[in-house]
């Protein structure tokens, strides 16, 4: 659950998945006039997006980890309102 501040861009970097199954959900519970960017160490989808921006009360993403050849990957489970680049 994130609280996001004032104007201006607000940072997080999420790391790789330690093991399959494990699962990240990102809230906005409280919106200032800013925006939350958490950048992702690998795609979370098909499309290669490596950034989740959320800036609206309510945004909302949940990623699950999967195996991905040697190594783990996290995918978008769903995603209400968020910005993926």
């Amino acid at each position: 659950n994130f609280t996001i501040g004032s104007a201006g861009v607000e940072t997080n970097t999420l790391a790789a998945p330690t093991y399959a199954g494990q699962e990240m959900h990102f809230y906005a519970g409280t919106v200032g006039t800013g925006s939350r960017e958490i950048t992702v160490s690998a795609a979370i989808n098909q499309a290669g997006n490596t950034k989740v921006t959320l800036n609206t009360l309510a945004d909302s993403i949940l990623l699950k980890a999967i195996d991905q050849g040697a190594g783990k990957a996290w995918r978008v489970v769903y995603n209400d309102g968020c910005t993926l680049s």
